[in-house]
Formats: C-alpha cells, structure tokens, sequence
C-alpha cells in the first residue's frame, strides 16, 4: 500500500478540453506548494476560494486556489484544489510545477484511499465514489449515493452490533465455566442468532437486485415472427437500430444496444421470431432467442393484435416467466384481431406507429426491476464482493442457528461463538476493519487517478 505520509497531486477533472479543469493536492505540503506556486506569503483562507496567478514552468495560469485543512477535507489530510482553464497543458504544466517542490504524482483512487485510511469513509463508502463515477443511470447513481451517506454502512453496524454483543456475552460465559455463570440464557442465545440471521437474509436478497441496477439489467424481446418486436425495439431504443420489414424472419441473431429506461442501465435484445422451421440459420437464431430469454433480467413478449394468437404466441408466453415477464399486444392502431383478456393476464397495447403504450411498458419494466413494486430500497446491496461476503456471513450464523436447534439449546457456548466470530469477520471484511493490503490495491486500482 502506498505511504500516506507524503503530498500527492493529480488532474481530478476527466482527460480532455473543459472550461475548467481541477488539480489536486493531499499531504502536509500543500499549502506550502500552492503558496510558492502563488507568490503568495500568507496562508490561503479556509475553504474559501481565492483568486491568483500560478506560476507553472513557462506558464502563467489564473486559478482560484480552495484550501481545506485537514481534518475537515476529503481525504482527511491538507488539501488544495486548483480551479484553471481546463486546457490539457494548463493542467499538466501545474502538476509538473507541483511535483518540482515536493509532490508525487497520485496514484489510481489514492485520494479516496486516504480517506479510508484516515478513518473519514469506511471501505463500502470509498468503493461507492468509483461507482458514482462510473454510474451512466439515474438508479446506478442513486444507488451509489446512498452507499457514500452510509445507508448499507449503518445497516451493517446494527447487524455486527447484534453479533458483537452475543459475541461477548457467550465469551464471558466461557471465561467462568467452573463457577457456572451464563450471562445470557439459552433461550435468548436462540433468539438473538434468529434475529441476527433475518437481518442478514434480508441483506442478501436485495443482492440479485442490487447487482442488476449496478451492472445493468438485461431486458429481452421475444414473440413470433413478424410480431412487432423489432418496431418496439427501436422504439424503446429511440432509434433504428433493428431492421424493420413486413417479411416475417428479418432479425435471424440478436440485436442489442444499450439504454437507459425508466432510470435503470439496460442492454435490450431483439430476438428472432420463434418458431418451427427446417432453414438452419432460422434455427440457430430461434435457439439464441430461448437462451436470452433464458438469462434475462425482464422479457418482453410481443403478440401480434392484428392476427389470431397462434400456438407459437403461447408457447412463447409460457416459456417466459411470468415473475420477469411483460406481454405487449402490438399494433394496436391496426383492426384487433383478438381482445386483450384472451391472453388470461394484464396486457399492454402498443402502437409503435403512433406511440401509444410505449411509456407503459417502460414502466412495467422497470417495476419488475424494482422488484415488483416500483418501491426503491435505499439498504441495497450492490457490489459482488459484498454479497459474497454477507452470504459467507450468513452461512456461518445459520449454521450457528442449525446446530444450536439440532441440541436442544444445549450446544456449548464455545461451538456458537466460533460461528459468530467467523460471521463478524466476514462482515469486517466488508466494511474494511479487516482487509489485507492486496485487496485494497485491487479495489482502489479501478479508481481514475484524480480520486
């Protein structure tokens, strides 16, 4: 792990032209180098910003100059932050000054990494910087913030809070076995281990759809040929991304794109019409088509309103899942052939020709992405590392709970604590009380060099 001891500096703003760009400093020398970079004799005012002309080689940059000292800044060090003309040589001439009076060029994430060190976030919150910088959804970004305001981290706290304290009391129990103390009874040793495991379980689930919003959901078009699909692809695309033509079989592979709806990242597919055929690129293309629908986050199923409903619509809608599933009765602005209750559940109509229904489906689908309800849970989990960890966490308090159970309350103090322990290092793992140095590199080498 790099030393925290030294003054760092990095362009915080992304690579390229800008109408303004940031440089920033961290360690016990920034003040001292952005006064000499200022011909500046007196200390620069706390957190307000002050306008100068930094020397930097051959350049003269006009700047406002922001200091924060330490503890009360980001990283929890003295800070300094350059607000210039966000030309890329402006920027990298004031870093090349900078590191001539004493700075090292930053490392990735080295910023958000002491503030982890310093104690000013713990390691769910700092992960949750590099996840708002790369969210491209309104949920992505929400998701995150709510993680930097430590929602997930306060949740934790009240379930290791929970084991720590049983934790304690089963170890004293044990520090006294001769004299014959227990200070906690057996039954409320059951029932704490039930509490803590509820808790845990309810953190695990919102793992699947945690994961979904952070990594982006996978919604599929499928339905027969020529039956709308592709229309309401584009549609939902808003563009001409899929071929559209009145001779059925056009799309024979899967056509994706990427796109935001109702504030979730999706990758939609538009599927080949499925149905029986003997051409064997028809084939290979109605095979992919049960394999998206198979590994999708939210199928949606088109069915033709302007023809009968064929064995192969129903088929189709049988084999989605009706839990992930929206059936949209396309062109509807054409004579309906069928009515909608036929289909023996809700169905929304759509005409991609003039637009109508398009926004219901949107909203259906980003209900069940929700989960169902439309409801948003601010405690998500929504990082693979974290799940994997709350789910060991989990393992070990149910087993805790099978074993305690299994002997009647009479299971030795010492076999339950062992699980907890081993539950409350994997929580620790999570929150960075305990982490080894090779993770912390792994996690904060993701992090853009400025953060």
């Amino acid at each position: 792990m790099q030393s925290t001891g030294d003054t760092i500096v990095a362009i915080a703003t992304p690579p390229g032209h800008g109408g303004v760009g940031i440089v920033r400093l961290s360690g016990p020398a920034s003040d001292g180098i952005a006064r000499t970079m200022a011909g500046r004799g007196r200390a620069f005012s706390p957190r307000r910003a002050t306008k100068v002309t930094l020397r930097a080689a051959a350049l003269s940059a006009e700047a406002l100059v922001t200091y924060y000292p330490g503890p009360r800044s980001y990283t929890g060090d003295d800070v300094v932050e350059f607000s210039a003309h966000g030309s890329p040589v402006v920027l990298a001439a004031l870093v090349e000054q900078a590191s001539s009076l004493g700075a090292r060029l930053a490392q990735p994430g080295e910023f958000t990494l002491r503030a982890f060190v310093n104690g000013k976030l713990d390691l769910v919150q700092a992960e949750a910087v590099a996840d708002i910088v790369d969210a491209v959804s309104p949920a992505q970004a929400r998701a995150a913030y709510d993680q930097l305001d430590g929602t997930l981290s306060s949740a934790l706290a009240t379930v290791a809070g929970e084991m720590r304290e049983l934790e304690l009391k089963l170890e004293a129990s044990m520090d006294f076995p001769d004299e014959g103390y227990h200070f906690i009874d057996r039954a409320a040793v059951g029932v704490a281990l039930e509490r803590v495991r509820s808790m845990l379980t309810r953190l695990v689930e919102t793992g699947t759809r945690g994961q979904v919003v952070r990594e982006g959901a996978r919604v599929v078009i499928a339905g027969t040929p020529n039956a709308g699909k592709s229309s309401l692809f584009n549609a939902l695309a808003g563009a001409d991304r899929a071929i559209v033509a009145a001779t059925p079989g056009t799309t024979r592979d899967l056509v994706t794109t990427r796109v935001v709806l109702a504030d979730h990242a999706v990758e939609l597919v538009d599927t080949a019409g499925i149905r029986d055929s003997t051409d064997a690129v028809e084939q290979e293309g109605v095979r992919r088509a049960g394999r998206a629908v198979e590994h999708a986050d939210v199928t949606i199923v088109a069915v033709d309103s302007s023809r009968q409903i064929s064995d192969n619509d129903r088929a189709v809608m049988a084999g989605a899942p009706l839990s992930k599933t929206v059936v949209v009765a396309t062109k509807t602005d054409l004579p309906p052939a069928w009515a909608l209750r036929e289909c023996g559940e809700r169905v929304l109509a759509v005409s991609t020709l003039s637009g109508v229904g398009v926004d219901a489906v949107v909203a259906a689908v980003a209900a069940l992405l929700d989960g169902g309800s439309g409801a948003r849970d601010h405690v998500l989990v929504t990082n693979a590392r974290h799940k994997a960890l709350l789910a060991a966490a989990l393992a070990h308090v149910a087993h805790a709970v099978d074993e305690f159970a299994a002997h009647g309350g009479e299971l030795p103090e010492e076999f339950v604590a062992a699980d907890v322990q081993q539950a409350l290092a994997a929580l620790d793992e999570v929150t960075g009380r305990r982490t080894a140095d090779d993770l912390l590199r792994e996690i904060f080498a993701r992090f853009c060099i400025g953060k």
